[in-house]
């Protein structure tokens, strides 16, 4: 084909301009160009209609040369209004008149001419199409970067809101551990089974699974179990006699390893020193080189340095996560971490419910008087206001305590002997008050029987370290159940959850549905337009002998093509950026590799889609019809 072209290019004389675009050519050798077109079918007959309109006289007598030497092997009709440029080569001579035959006579005697083999027409081969494909779409390449970069910004948009409402619906299927309240979802906790230490060998076995960060060996080190609380200086009142801490309206929602963070998340620097941190904070109630103490207790009264999990230096705020804790590895590597807990806030609602008890009789209400001394107990009842003691005796307090984390409520009977009783009656007691030392009593009864509700047992476990909840989940699932045992707080399964999901799915489909519609019709009128101005280039396909049914796969291949690059430089992007980006990893990260490719094959099938919808556009017309009418958009 390639060899038949130059030839034909070398008979009308354009050979020098073979490189060259057809729109620089000059009058005279657009003509011939169109000429080279005709013989390239190889048709018996050409009809050239005004071949010379438009060229200067010594083009125009070039033309009818050529004509001349094509009429050798071939019948060429000429229709002119002009006789006088083609008396010197017509053989016969038609004139017509008001669409009537009004002459017609032979003027020269025609030379035999055996006709040569009549050439069969052959399917091109679909590598062969294939190959032209690509050289059609590269031989424009503004055209397909416009078209890609279109089509990719589209799909792109497709899958982000896609993976964003698949996101939601997974997340709205769990819900956070109670008992794990700062394991966020980028932490799995593992323990053995057999309750035996971690060894090399275990880590090195966790450090092999893909989906696992990094691995941290001391896991109680992130302080799983308890609620935290941040203090800074500001959130400090004293009143003379005590001096008392309350928290910044910070409540920490988790703890995490601020190694696993880049630089380029984060506003300052990473921490390296044990009394280093970062924040994340979105709102920006925190500074770059702040102080600050982390508690287990929303408020503290005369603290000592003790009482806090530690003081911290905030070298760096991570402005996409909110009341997330980032510890530094010097911190989290420390392995002098205590085999219990102590839960502050839960303590100290123990010790608030302390102050009101009831006696046997179960209508009797005791309460603390921090003005009464010694171990005396005021009883009140009808008469006398006027309290008189009446006795020394042993007495029965009856309290009932609450777990605000469990929501547990237990009874608690603590007998105290030698109380000094004043009343003032010695019938019909409705209530009474205690003092200072029988309260401090009964609070270290509490806190010795109910140590359970607030002495917290660490479990040895190890923390992986994750992108997110889906790399979570394959965690659990690579890792041996029969040797660990998994905990991932942040995945427990909700089952309220149930009726929400089926809202959230019903309104993910109709959702996808409305943005699919609107990509498409945005993706359909470009690449309508962009077809529009091609129509005379598949006419000139068509004029040199293309079949339709070829010139229609060649369409259809062209936009699966289109589709494909689109869909290919689009998994690049995603795969990049996602890896960089934690927070558009977290959008997809539930697009697994099947979900990939149903949405390469969805848009593959929606680039033939428009392809199909193309060619019913441009085949119902006939070669001269889409060649004028290509003509008259352009004009």
């Amino acid at each position: 084909r390639r060899q038949r072209a130059l030839e034909l290019i070398e008979k009308v004389g354009l050979l020098e301009h073979k490189n060259q675009k057809a729109s620089k050519l000059s009058g005279g050798e657009k003509q011939r160009a169109v000429i080279a077109r005709a013989l390239a079918k190889d048709c018996p007959i050409i009809v050239a209609d005004e071949p010379t309109g438009n060229l200067d006289s010594a083009s125009g007598a070039k033309v009818m040369q050529l004509l001349h030497e094509i009429s050798e092997g071939k019948l060429v009709v000429v229709v002119t209004h002009d006789y006088d440029q083609v008396k010197d080569f017509a053989t016969r001579k038609i004139k017509m008149h008001d669409g009537e035959i009004v002459e017609d006579k032979k003027i020269k005697k025609t030379i035999a001419y055996e006709e040569k083999n009549t050439i069969v027409k052959k399917s091109m081969h679909f590598l062969t199409l294939l190959r032209f494909t690509f050289r059609s779409l590269f031989s424009t390449p503004k055209r397909l970067i416009f078209l890609i970069m279109m089509q990719m910004l589209m799909m792109i948009a497709f899958t982000f809101i896609f993976s964003f409402r698949v996101s939601v619906i997974r997340d709205s299927e769990v819900t956070q551990s109670s008992r794990f309240p700062n394991v966020p979802e980028t932490r799995v906790l593992v323990e053995r089974k057999d309750g035996l230490d971690f060894t090399s060998v275990d880590l090195d076995y966790f450090n092999s699974i893909p989906y696992v960060s990094k691995v941290y060996e001391n896991g109680l080190s992130f302080y799983n179990s308890l609620p935290l609380y941040i203090f800074t200086d500001d959130t400090t009142y004293s009143d003379g006699v005590s001096h008392t801490y309350f928290y910044s309206n910070f409540n920490v929602a988790g703890t995490d390893a601020a190694g696993t963070l880049s630089t380029s998340q984060i506003t300052g620097a990473l921490p390296v020193a044990t009394n280093e941190i970062i924040i994340g904070d979105s709102v920006g109630d925190f500074q770059v080189g702040e102080t600050i103490r982390l508690g287990s207790s929303s408020n503290y009264i005369n603290p000592t340095i003790d009482d806090f999990i530690g003081i911290f230096t905030i070298t760096g705020i991570h402005r996409e996560q909110s009341h997330i804790v980032y510890f530094s590895d010097a911190f989290l590597n420390n392995s002098n971490v205590d085999r219990y807990t102590i839960n502050d806030e839960e303590k100290n609602q123990l010790l608030d419910q302390a102050y009101a008890w009831t006696g046997t009789t179960g209508y009797l209400s005791y309460y603390y008087n921090q003005d009464l001394s010694g171990r005396r107990m005021n009883l009140y009842g009808d008469g006398d206001p006027t309290l008189i003691y009446r006795e020394t005796k042993d007495m029965t307090f009856i309290g009932y305590f609450i777990n605000y984390t469990t929501h547990q409520q237990t009874q608690l009977t603590v007998i105290l002997s030698n109380i000094d009783i004043y009343s003032n009656t010695t019938s019909n007691i409705y209530s009474g008050e205690f003092s200072d030392a029988i309260l401090q009593e009964l609070q270290d009864v509490v806190l010795q029987e109910l140590e359970y509700m607030y002495k917290i047992e660490n479990r040895v476990v190890v923390s992986l370290s994750v992108k997110g909840l889906n790399n979570g989940e394959k965690t659990i699932n690579a890792i041996d159940p029969e040797i660990y045992r998994t905990i991932y707080p942040a995945n427990i399964p909700n089952p309220s959850a149930a009726f929400n999901t089926f809202i959230q799915g019903l309104f993910t489909g109709i959702l996808m549905l409305i943005v699919g519609l609107l990509l498409y019709s945005i993706v359909h009128a470009v690449t309508k337009n962009v077809m529009q101005s091609r129509k005379k280039d598949f006419a000139i396909f068509r004029s040199i002998g293309t079949s339709k049914a070829t010139l229609a796969r060649l369409v259809v291949l062209e936009q699966i093509a289109i589709a494909g690059l689109s869909a290919s430089l689009m998994l690049v992007i995603l795969f990049v950026v996602s890896s960089n980006v934690p927070a558009i990893y977290r959008i997809i990260q539930y697009m697994e590799f099947g979900n990939y490719v149903t949405l390469v094959i969805f848009f593959l099938f929606f680039g033939g889609w428009l392809g199909l919808r193309f060619n019913k556009r441009v085949f119902k017309q006939s070669v001269i019809e889409s060649i004028v009418s290509s003509k008259e958009e352009s004009a």
